[in-house]
């Protein structure tokens, strides 16, 4: 299994462009846009712009990225090339004889995961940083910038709300791919389901919010981490990304195990 891990990881920095916009581009942008807005705001006004200088509860808030449409499709296409390369040049021949389809499966999941992980983790050290300077800029300094240990689990929780959301978008991009065999119907699917999502919470109202869609799941985690959403609410989402996550990966799996390999 770890050598299988290894394989994919080296697999996959050895395609940089892959690796940057598939996994970290998100997380990338994200802050570039803020530090653009702040030194936009600064210089119209000679003012920092309002916002609150917790540094762990800023972090937090900026991991709803996670939910981002255009995000999704960014990572869908990381994710789906992943999981289509064997498919594409037929590899799958060369590695099926020595290793098992769950391990196959498992490896390139986990190196998904790790690298989404990875990009969250950039998220948040942007924001951080941010945050420091935010801080360093206001009349009160350093002494302005809050930390505390309730802030901080408040981040950890964010943190692994949003890899969860990203683990279920893995786990759906895998099916497609092992369904179709391609990655571009994976990276559209995925996207035309955030998008599908978005567009049906504007015309139903809140009416959507009862409906058990991977976004709408997350969102409300996020309302009551972040904004005092209801705690029942926040709960049943998670409950709702845990199980979309085990009905998919149980799924690519299945479907995977019974898929003809050994000569492809």
């Amino acid at each position: 299994m770890k050598a299988l891990v290894t394989a994919e990881i080296v697999k996959l920095v050895r395609q940089p462009a892959l690796l940057f916009f598939g996994f970290l581009s998100v997380a990338f942008l994200s802050i570039l846009l803020k530090f653009g807005m702040e030194g936009f705001v600064y210089l119209r006004t000679g003012r920092q712009s309002a916002g609150d200088l917790d540094i762990f509860l800023s972090a937090a808030n900026s991991l709803g990225i996670s939910g981002n449409s255009m995000g999704h499709l960014l990572h869908a296409i990381g994710i789906g090339s992943i999981f289509y390369l064997d498919y594409r040049y037929q590899t799958w021949r060369l590695l099926v004889p020595r290793h098992s389809r769950a391990e196959l499966y498992a490896a390139k999941f986990f190196v998904c995961i790790g690298f989404l992980a990875a990009g969250l983790l950039l998220a948040v050290a942007g924001d951080l940083v941010l945050t420091v300077i935010r801080a360093l800029a206001s009349e009160a300094g350093m002494s302005g910038l809050t930390v505390s240990a309730s802030s901080f689990l408040v981040l950890l929780t964010a943190y692994s709300v949003a890899l969860l959301e990203l683990a279920v978008l893995t786990a759906f991009v895998a099916v497609v791919v092992v369904i179709t065999r391609t990655m571009v119907t994976a990276a559209i699917s995925a996207f035309l389901l955030a998008i599908g999502s978005s567009i049906l919470q504007i015309y139903l109202g809140r009416d959507a919010d009862s409906l058990p869609l991977p976004s709408y799941a997350a969102q409300a985690a996020r309302d009551w981490l972040l904004s005092g959403g209801s705690t029942m609410a926040g709960g049943l989402g998670v409950i709702v990304l845990v199980l979309w996550l085990a009905v998919l990966l149980a799924l690519g799996m299945a479907i995977f195990s019974r898929q003809q390999l050994a000569t492809e």
